[in-house]
């Protein structure tokens, strides 16, 4: 089971925390307090996080399975 919808999409695209966290605009902390679900991401990271990864907002805050 996946922490978050962040850290599933990030295994599924093969992509490091660290690599992700830069591409955001963010230390690795504030990306790893997300992932961790410490805080969460405004809707403006939100979709900056999805354009990384290449998927649509919609799949990091839609409800039920991913």
């Amino acid at each position: 089971m996946y922490r978050n919808k962040i850290a599933y999409w990030a295994e599924v695209k093969g992509m490091k925390y660290k690599v992700l966290a830069k591409q955001c605009g963010v230390s690795i902390q504030t990306f790893s307090s997300w992932v961790n679900n410490k805080t969460q991401p405004n809707l403006i990271q939100a979709h900056i996080i999805a354009k990384a990864l290449g998927i649509e907002m919609e799949k990091l805050v839609e409800e039920g399975k991913q």
